[in-house]
């Protein structure tokens, strides 16, 4: 490999269809010179996009066939298997966590809320944006899912995804709307 990133076809029709909630993302996760870790973060092609900027990029994904993608595109990123539910980092490791559009995916959210609470230091920030339950994207995909034998953790309103962090004790928890979703912020 020539040390550059060159994502698929498939990724870059996905960055360029997300390209406005990605910046809208960048600005609310403010990656400069953090260590920043995406769960579920697929290829990378998205974290590679809203974390320019950011010290150290590390993306955690269960499914290793994504992870493959991004290796081979060069992507400038850590990969790391595994899940959301059991970070594989010490307490305090990392500056900023985001779930981007992989919360539903989650087996148990509150885990995994509990989980980017311990990885993160203090002042940190964890973002999370999913599409909401009642939106006609959730239920697209729920259909879909259901259909090829998937079993997600479920899709959440903002509401009920402010909770959980709350739980796991985030502070200054905030919601904002943008589409078919939410962007949901906590500080640590």
């Amino acid at each position: 490999m020539d040390g550059e990133y060159h994502p698929s076809w498939g990724d870059r029709l996905r960055r360029w269809t997300r390209r406005r909630l990605l910046e809208r993302l960048r600005s609310i996760v403010a990656p400069d010179g953090s260590r920043l870790l995406d769960l579920g973060g697929g290829s990378g092609v998205t974290t590679v996009e809203f974390g320019e900027g950011a010290r150290e990029l590390y993306v955690i994904e269960p499914d290793a066939r994504k992870t493959e993608r991004g290796l081979r595109a060069g992507a400038p990123v850590t990969f790391v298997t595994g899940v959301a539910e059991a970070i594989p980092f010490e307490d305090g490791r990392f500056d900023r966590v985001v779930s981007l559009m992989s919360f539903h995916h989650f087996s148990d959210g509150d885990r995994a809320c509990r989980e980017a609470a311990r990885v993160l230091s203090p002042g940190g920030r964890f973002t999370v944006y999913d599409i909401h339950r009642s939106s006609l994207a959730a239920r697209w995909l729920s259909l879909f899912v259901r259909h090829h034998g998937h079993s997600p953790g479920g899709f959440a309103n903002a509401e009920e995804l402010a909770q959980k962090l709350g739980n796991a004790g985030f502070h200054d928890v905030r919601r904002e709307s943008y589409r078919s979703g939410s962007f949901v912020v906590g500080e640590r």
